[in-house]
């Protein structure tokens, strides 16, 4: 069994880094830096993949360079990742806060997946905030994984299996959402995320070096984001939609 993971991090965030740097070394666990693709200053129209036209009949706005930046790296890493001969691929952002016990539980999981390779799963969410829509498969250590049918939107900290990043780096090219409403729409669909409780990592909360200049200069999110007046509506109906699919993954 083999495992490679990958640390995205943007060019010149260096207190990211050594923050991250920090807490996996404390945790012996081995990483190699992948190079986040840096989508700030970029117009729209250089982003190849990027489809507007769908991306305001789901989301009611266009995504924002960041995010298409975002969900490029992570693409990025399942394209890498696949260039080896490795089993298993871990995912971290460089805003996290690594908890404790982190090399034990990773150990442990590792070990059930791949004595367990009936287990039919793409992404395993490290990160969840609460268990939601779910179902107990085991109990590892003082974990539980559990069956993700309404996946978790963060994506600090994900595990992929071959046959997921193969998925995602077929079907998922075209880019329409944020790579977090993304993995959570698509997964719920096909019902093949997994997740852990109590979570191994979470979000740090540092400052956005995704955004840049934007945050520091006082502008809000929302109104970088240019919402229509329907994105409310939009969100709502793609929030029930997905929980429509998990509770059909979920009582099937």
């Amino acid at each position: 069994m083999k495992v490679v993971t990958y640390l995205i991090n943007l060019d010149g965030s260096d207190q990211r880094l050594a923050s991250a740097t920090e807490q996996l070394q404390q945790a012996n666990w081995d990483f190699t830096r992948f190079p986040a693709y840096d989508g700030r200053g970029k117009s729209l129209s250089e982003f190849k993949d990027y489809d507007d036209v769908e991306a305001q009949r789901i989301l009611g706005r266009s995504l924002i360079n960041s995010e298409l930046g975002c969900y490029l790296s992570h693409y990025g890493c399942a394209e890498k990742f696949l260039e080896t001969d490795a089993d298993y691929l871990v995912v971290l952002e460089d805003d996290i806060q690594v908890l404790p016990e982190f090399k034990e539980k990773m150990d442990a999981l590792f070990t059930y997946l791949d004595q367990h390779k009936e287990l039919d799963w793409y992404v395993l969410n490290m990160a969840a905030k609460k268990k939601k829509l779910t179902k107990d498969i085991v109990q590892l250590s003082d974990f539980t994984l559990w069956h993700a049918y309404y996946f978790p939107i963060r994506g600090v900290g994900l595990v992929w299996s071959r046959k997921g990043a193969e998925a995602f780096v077929r079907s998922g090219k075209t880019i329409q959402l944020p790579v977090d409403v993304f993995f959570q729409s698509w997964l719920s669909k096909n019902g093949k995320g997994l997740g852990v409780w109590q979570p191994f990592v979470q979000p740090a909360g540092l400052d956005s070096d995704i955004l840049g200049t934007v945050a520091t200069q006082g502008i809000k999110r929302k109104a970088l984001e240019n919402r229509s007046a329907s994105h409310g509506l939009k969100k709502q109906k793609r929030m029930w939609r997905d929980r429509f699919y998990a509770v059909k993954h979920l009582i099937s």
